[in-house]
């Protein structure tokens, strides 16, 4: 185990300790030397950095709407922009559930923040998504994959899969180069984009909500992993 690894599960079972409780991500901001996205990082999911410190996940506390709220507003500092639903489950410190389930659509969340919602998906230009794709290119100096896209647009890969049919298919038609055989996901990644999705879900992906909220389709894992429970157990995700 490296010593930063070490360091980091020694802070967490540290303010477990303090606090009597597994901590709750924004409460790694202000106690913990790492923040919520180091976790992330070097564990894969925040659940999994609660596993690897053998802590349980904390249940029954209910993070003030205030606090919410703030997090959207300081989110949107960060970014200069209202932020999207990716944004805040890649850079953020609470799950998009969280959200919904609270102010009942994202959107709505984002009006009690006191900021300008997203327009609706559906009345974005061809034109448009294709020059936010090659804004995102032109950073890069290549072509952005699925996840990379939210920081450049409010728009998700659905948006695209729905308006040119996949996404290697918008890609083709800003001019870009679509990832090849030869660049193939590995399973690490594979593996990875699980374990975010039930983290942001609170359960374990099935194939339909990964075809809608995942950066891989589940025809992938099928032909990795042979089936999809062989995926999730792969992934450590909890499916009991």
């Amino acid at each position: 185990m490296s010593s930063q690894r070490e360091q980091m599960l020694h802070d967490l079972q540290s303010l477990t300790d303090d606090l009597g409780r597994g901590p709750l991500p924004n409460e790694i901001e202000k106690h913990s030397t790492y923040a919520i996205f180091d976790y992330r990082d070097e564990f894969g999911s925040w659940a999994n950095a609660l596993d690897a410190a053998n802590i349980d996940k904390p249940t029954g506390i209910r993070i003030p709407d205030n606090a919410l709220l703030a997090e959207i507003r300081r989110l949107a500092e960060d970014l200069d922009k209202t932020p999207s639903e990716r944004n805040m489950n890649n850079h953020g410190h609470h799950g998009i559930e969280t959200y919904k389930n609270r102010f009942e659509s994202w959107n709505q969340a984002i009006e009690a923040a006191g900021l300008e919602p997203n327009p609706n998906r559906n009345e974005r230009s061809r034109e448009a998504l294709l020059a936010d794709l090659s804004d995102a290119a032109d950073d890069l100096g290549r072509s952005p994959t699925r996840r990379e896209m939210s920081d450049y647009t409010e728009y998700d890969v659905v948006t695209y899969r729905n308006r040119f049919g996949s996404w290697n298919e918008a890609l083709e038609a800003a001019g870009l180069k679509p990832r090849t055989a030869q660049e193939k996901v590995s399973d690490n990644e594979l593996l990875r984009e699980l374990q975010r999705l039930e983290e942001e879900l609170g359960k374990p992906p099935t194939t339909t909500e990964m075809k809608k909220m995942g950066e891989f389709s589940p025809g992938t894992y099928y032909k990795r992993f042979d089936t999809w429970t062989d995926a999730l157990d792969t992934a450590g995700c909890d499916q009991s």
